[in-house]
């Protein structure tokens, strides 16, 4: 059950001294607070405090406040009556949200060794440092009216681990971690060697080799907010709407939001090669091509964009200045559809698949197409048991059926121009 969280109210003292109490944090608790200064916490500006409700009655409570970019949790009490790990996930989500909004860049804590606390803490992503019991939880830096400016945005936080999650496509990932994520995840250790930051990237690549899970990645990885501008949305206006849209789109992110992984995918929709068969004006290229400088001086700003078509980008749009790298995405080999399919097949089955004849028949996929295939070889197995009775998941013949028929994206054709694609335009 769902407990009920809100704001802290001096009528709800008398319950919290109770739950205190109850807890063992009189006269003073694990954290090392008194009484007399976790009550003066709770009632100061401008620290949060959050008070979770079950059938009326406190449960749980949370104190928080921001020094500098750092959040801190003061005191986190959930009643110790029943599994409390709902209400303390609660409780801990709703003050970091609190906090964020205050400005926080991370969230820290300091409580005792054998502190009740300290499991919860520990599966919501807290960690402790090797000499202190110090724990600590970065921020998404989402900035003063976050949550408004997320949903005006359309924009996500991405969940920590998505990085990691990717499999295959080692050489990409390698490129994209070492060219741009480490120089502006250390931004000092960055400029102590000269390094710039990137602001502006262009990945691309044949349709269905990542990019996008690539951007959000990024994103996942830095703690950034992910935000896609829909150049297909703009590029269905009519031209005089076009330009204003898409000015709009870039202002509203650089105005609300601290820092962002902004995303335009099929960017040829929007910067294409100036001819007749364009599918926006030239005032929607001028625009675009105004908007990456702009974007440019923010330090905490990074824009990701991406085609499957490079060799029909306007070629003032690549030129060096406006984007630090041109990144190639391609096709995975036999060694990285043998990870991709791991990863499925994990999820998938518990019976023993054979993995390098699953890389070997599945040559000229896509990860997507790898993810279908998958898909169906579950959805057989599944019907299998439904209609047959059988108790076995997916086997060796599933994934094989699936594969081969499965019609792949990538063809013979489509890998040679790649080929002279990244033999041309790649930067990095």
């Amino acid at each position: 059950m769902r407990a009920t969280i809100r704001s802290y109210e001096p009528s709800d003292l008398s319950a919290i001294l109770h739950l205190w109490e109850q807890m063992g944090l009189i006269p003073m608790g694990k954290d090392g607070l008194t009484l007399d200064q976790a009550v003066e916490l709770m009632n100061s500006e401008p620290v949060s405090s959050l008070v979770a409700e079950l059938d009326d009655e406190v449960v749980g409570v949370a104190i928080g406040g921001v020094v500098a970019a750092v959040g801190w949790i003061y005191r986190l009490t959930v009643s110790g009556d029943g599994d409390t790990s709902e209400v303390t996930h609660q409780l801990l989500g709703e003050l970091e949200l609190k906090l964020a909004e205050a400005g926080a860049r991370k969230v820290a804590t300091v409580t005792a060794q054998d502190a009740t606390s300290l499991p919860e803490l520990a599966r919501y992503g807290y960690g402790a440092l090797p000499t202190m019991r110090y724990l600590e939880r970065s921020l998404p830096a989402i900035g003063v009216a976050a949550p408004a400016a997320l949903e005006e945005l359309d924009a996500h936080i991405i969940g920590p681990g998505l990085w990691d999650e990717l499999r295959g496509l080692d050489e990409a990932k390698e490129i994209i971690e070492r060219r741009v994520i480490l120089p502006l995840a250390e931004p000092r250790l960055a400029a102590r060697h000269g390094v710039s930051p990137p602001r502006a990237i262009v990945l691309f690549g044949p349709p269905g080799t990542g990019k996008t899970t690539f951007a959000k990645g990024i994103a996942s990885r830095l703690g950034w907010p992910f935000v896609e501008i829909e150049a297909s949305e703009i590029a269905g206006e009519g031209p005089e709407r076009q330009a204003t849209l898409l000015a709009e789109s870039f202002g509203r992110v650089r105005n609300n939001l601290a820092s962002a992984v902004v995303f335009a995918d099929e960017v040829e929709d929007l910067a294409s090669a100036r001819s007749e068969e364009r599918k926006v004006s030239p005032s929607v290229t001028n625009e675009f091509l105004k908007q990456i400088p702009r974007m440019r001086e923010l330090p905490e700003h990074l824009l990701v964009c991406a085609t499957n078509w490079v060799r029909r980008l306007d070629a003032a749009f690549l030129r060096p200045g406006r984007f630090d790298h041109v990144l190639p995405v391609g096709a995975p080999d036999a060694e990285a559809r043998h990870a991709i399919w791991s990863r499925y097949v994990e999820e998938i089955t518990d019976l023993p698949i054979d993995l390098q004849a699953l890389a070997t028949e599945s040559d000229l996929f896509t990860p997507a197409d790898i993810e279908f295939a998958a898909r169906k070889a579950a959805q057989r197995a599944f019907e299998r048991e439904h209609f047959e009775g059988t108790s076995h998941r997916a086997t060796d013949d599933d994934f094989l059926i699936a594969i081969h028929s499965t019609r792949p994206s990538l063809s013979t054709e489509i890998l040679n121009s790649f080929a002279e694609d990244v033999e041309r335009y790649a930067r990095y």
